[in-house]
């Protein structure tokens, strides 16, 4: 668990990219494009740092998805920690936790994308 922590992470954030795929394909239009847009910040949650919402380019993106997979690798690392720490430790528990600590991850930068459109009044 430990070897695989970090490549855990990483796996659950592509997961998400997946899902927004599937949704912008599946529903299309408006709705599947906010949607699919919400997944990417919740697959890469450092996209608004970089300014993606508001400027992009092909630098910025890198950027964002590098240093995105690079936390989500750190965050399964220090969860595999953590949860090999106790007596009984398997991948349900690490599910757990990291649902718990990347839940602030998620939270956080869906968050921050939802009051600026909000602020910019697109909401």
């Amino acid at each position: 668990m430990r070897r695989r922590g970090g490549i855990t992470g990483i796996a659950v954030a592509c997961s998400f990219l997946v899902v927004g795929w599937l949704l912008k394909v599946i529903l299309g239009g408006a709705i599947g494009g906010a949607l699919s847009f919400v997944a990417m910040v919740a697959a890469f949650p450092l996209m608004p740092i970089v300014g993606i919402p508001a400027a992009d380019g092909t630098v910025r993106t890198a950027v964002a998805v590098l240093a995105s997979l690079g936390v989500w690798w750190l965050l399964g690392q220090v969860v595999a920690g953590r949860v090999t720490q106790r007596a009984v430790a398997g991948w349900r528990e690490w599910f757990r936790e990291f649902l718990v600590l990347g839940s602030g991850l998620w939270l956080g930068a869906i968050g921050s994308v939802l009051i600026a459109a909000f602020v910019l009044g697109a909401l």
